[in-house]
């Protein structure tokens, strides 16, 4: 893993592309987990405006527009913040109606210091640092609706998935260092931060790797089989977390 901060491993053209045209190529294990999870995320969106009306959404660190562009028509109004110009560019080549900002939350309170129903983050707790995460939790929990809102992020790094263990061996031949949580490390992240976790999906049983060979079909078969079945999900590569502000 490398040693930068986060906040910065994407402020180059070159990162944002390898990320943008390799981490999520048509084809990739990212791409084909991603396929999962926005219909878990579409359906919790229905959910929502089913019982609240139209809906304010916040994609926090939105990058180069995934999930924004997913998600922005099936809103009243999504709002995009990402700490990257390079990542937001991409992004806004992508959505139609997104209103899209660069900055930093915890350097300006008044970036998107809004009431918002729902709140999605992906891929940005897990690499992030301790402290930070905690700092962002607690700047997005001052802005989700307390009374409906709910946080929609993962943890795409399990610990106590296959993950653990293709990662060890890597550690010990390639002296490569990835990050993981623990279930347990995520709840107590939350709790810390004032969330109540209300429901959880896992995504990949698999290790990602055998999506390079020739077992890829196969693989991806049994992953969609096993995200239906919630009995797996704690022991999944991707975990997605639907939170709540507690009560305090």
């Amino acid at each position: 893993m490398q040693n930068k901060p986060y906040s910065d491993r994407f402020k180059t053209q070159e990162v944002v592309a390898k990320y943008e045209n390799t981490e999520y190529a048509p084809n990739s294990y990212s791409s084909y987990i991603w396929s999962l999870q926005r219909e878990v995320l579409s359906e919790l969106i229905r959910a929502q405006h089913e019982k609240h009306g139209p809906l304010k959404l916040l994609d926090f660190a939105c990058g180069t527009g995934r999930i924004l562009s997913f998600v922005e028509s099936q809103v009243a109004e999504a709002v995009g913040i990402d700490i990257s110009e390079d990542m937001a560019q991409v992004a806004r080549t992508k959505c139609q109606t997104s209103q899209i900002y660069v900055g930093d939350i915890l350097e300006d309170a008044n970036l998107a210091a809004d009431e918002f129903n729902v709140i999605t983050c992906f891929r940005f707790f897990l690499n992030t640092e301790h402290s930070i995460r905690t700092r962002v939790l607690r700047e997005l929990h001052k802005r989700l609706n307390k009374e409906n809102g709910i946080l929609v992020t993962n943890i795409h790094g399990n610990s106590r998935s296959v993950r653990s263990g293709a990662l060890l061996y890597r550690s010990l031949i390639h002296s490569e260092r990835h990050a993981q949580m623990s279930p347990r490390q995520i709840k107590q992240m939350f709790d810390e931060c004032g969330f109540e976790i209300v429901d959880l999906n896992g995504f990949g049983i698999l290790p990602p790797n055998l999506y390079r060979t020739s077992f890829k079909a196969s693989a991806a078969w049994l992953d969609r089989t096993c995200a239906d079945i919630r009995l797996f999900a704690p022991i999944s590569v991707d975990l997605l977390y639907v939170c709540k502000p507690k009560d305090v």
